[in-house]
């Protein structure tokens, strides 16, 4: 079968356009393809930068470390679960678990406390310590050491706390077993034995554990006073001395305390201020979008009104023309029909 040179160019131009269609659709089919990437990373960024800024709202303020007031772990939970529902977060994800170990340090040093000592930016100028917790406050030491945010000013008044538990702890601990070898010697107790257990007791701070040793010494004055009616006489004074110690020590422990709290009580209307200022910005940025999508939404209407406009001129025109054509048409054909008549 003899192939013509006509043929032979046909088919070359058939596998021209083909690879030419294929190439086209190549072209468009990556393009696709970069447009639906794009599409996914700005999601992706989207939702990550959302799921930050809530990590930032568990902050009263995310630079200083300080969480906010009244929070509980399962905000750190809840967040955790709902970044595990997006890709690419990983760096998000351990941000999370950090932020919830430093604040189950905070938790658990406010536990060992009558009362919290740290809850957002109000710090307490009287810790009081529940009772001797020497090994926990190690651990709590050992973790906080290992935190992210120890270099922080949150970290550093975890560890100012730690310290004022340490002291406590240890005072609890002396003020007990000296008391436990007082109450051994019975009848042998003296004067000076009772003043110095006293003494002991005056520099802890006025909590449950204090009154619980002072009620079990009480026996103990008592003995003293009505052995020897002049030994009532010194103790009164001696305990009046003490008092005034006692006042002047842990007043000296408080000032460093109520100066710290001042500055956070600085800190936090600094806060309140900024966070003003961004509530005015972002209603005004809502504002200006709105704004924005409604000159969007005008112009869209007008283009689509515009468009259906010209569609009608355009319908119109055909039509006349159309008439136009059909009107010469007949005039045409009639005149034909004369001339053959004639």
């Amino acid at each position: 079968m003899e192939i013509t040179e006509g043929g032979t160019d046909l088919d070359k131009k058939k596998i021209g356009w083909l690879v030419l269609g294929l190439i086209v659709i190549v072209a468009l089919s990556f393009a696709g393809y970069r447009i639906y990437q794009d599409k996914v990373t700005q999601t992706e960024n989207a939702h990550r930068k959302v799921l930050n800024e809530r990590l930032t709202n568990l902050y009263e303020d995310q630079k200083t470390g300080y969480f906010k007031a009244n929070l509980s772990e399962t905000a750190f939970d809840d967040l955790t679960n709902e970044v595990k529902n997006q890709q690419g977060n990983s760096q998000t994800l351990t941000d999370i678990e950090h932020a919830k170990k430093d604040f189950a340090i905070q938790t658990e040093l406010n536990g060992l406390f009558e009362s919290d000592v740290l809850n957002g930016l109000d710090l307490s100028a009287h810790p009081i310590l529940t009772e001797p917790e020497a090994e926990k406050i190690k651990e709590l030491k050992n973790q906080l050491a290992q935190s992210t945010a120890k270099e922080k000013d949150w970290g550093q008044d975890m560890a100012m706390i730690l310290g004022i538990a340490e002291k406590q702890s240890a005072d609890y601990s002396k003020a007990d077993n000296d008391l436990t070898n007082l109450l051994n010697k019975g009848n042998a107790i003296s004067l000076s034995d009772y003043l110095a257990e006293v003494r002991t007791l005056a520099v802890l701070p006025d909590g449950v554990y204090k009154e619980n040793l002072l009620k079990k010494l009480d026996p103990v004055k008592n003995q003293l006073a009505n052995e020897n009616s002049s030994f009532a006489n010194e103790i009164q004074q001696s305990e009046a001395s003490l008092a005034a110690a006692e006042k002047t020590y842990q007043e000296k422990q408080a000032k460093a305390l109520l100066a710290r709290n001042k500055e956070l009580a600085e800190l936090k209307k600094e806060l309140a201020e900024k966070q003003a200022t961004y509530d005015s910005y972002k209603d005004l940025q809502d504002s200006i979008n709105d704004s924005k999508r409604a000159e969007s939404s005008r112009k869209q209407k007008e283009s689509e009104e515009s468009d259906a406009s010209d569609s009608s001129s355009e319908s119109s025109s055909s039509t006349s023309s159309s008439s136009s054509s059909s009107s010469s048409s007949s005039s045409s054909h009639e005149e034909n029909n004369q001339a053959e008549n004639e």
